[in-house]
């Protein structure tokens, strides 16, 4: 909105910012297609010491996209307007985090009774149990994507996109499928 020159001193700025101890968040205000894609190609081409975040709304769906099991909460999204600057975070509104990105958002989440914790790779029941626990002891808070009051996390959807025992479930097409054929196969053995 300022042309082709303005937009260049802009990122020029922000590249002689990235030099210094500084960690940059620009808060979109706006929905204007063309302002939010020249912000989100800055967060994608230029690995920066920056955060974009849009409002409060349009973040928890990015995040719930990737990242179903957690809601995306209002003092979580404040702590990201303030400069809460670890890279997990920019992460949650990408792509769907590994275990151990999880095990790391967790610490920094829980704090430091997350010491101890057992490694999700190596025992996820645990893990998962750990994580219970301590959502248990955490408030409520409204998720603006499903539109209600519900903990920060979703054990449910947190061990469907990880838990190493995902079974397959079977739908009626699956079922009469495999009755099709071994009718069949029972028709060519007996007669």
């Amino acid at each position: 909105h300022g042309g082709r020159f303005v937009s260049d001193q802009f990122v020029q700025a922000l590249k002689a910012l990235s030099a210094l101890p500084v960690w940059i968040v620009i808060r979109l205000c706006t929905d204007d297609g063309e302002v939010v894609r020249f912000y989100e190609d800055l967060d994608k081409n230029l690995e920066l010491n920056m955060e974009i975040l849009d409002d409060f709304v349009g973040e928890s769906a990015e995040v719930f996209r990737h990242n179903p099991w957690l809601n995306y909460s209002l003092p979580l999204h404040r702590c990201r307007e303030m400069g809460m600057n670890d890279r997990i975070f920019d992460l949650l509104d990408e792509r769907a985090l590994t275990k151990q990105e999880l095990a790391h958002f967790f610490a920094l989440l829980f704090g430091d009774a997350w010491d101890g914790v057992p490694d999700p790779d190596v025992d996820w029941d645990s893990f998962s149990k750990r994580v219970m626990d301590f959502t248990k002891k955490e408030d409520k808070q409204w998720n603006p994507v499903l539109r209600k009051v519900l903990p920060c996390i979703s054990l449910k959807d947190l061990n469907r996109v990880y838990s190493d025992k995902k079974h397959p479930v079977l739908d009626i097409r699956w079922i009469i499928i495999i009755g099709a054929i071994l009718y069949i196969l029972f028709q060519v053995i007996f007669n």
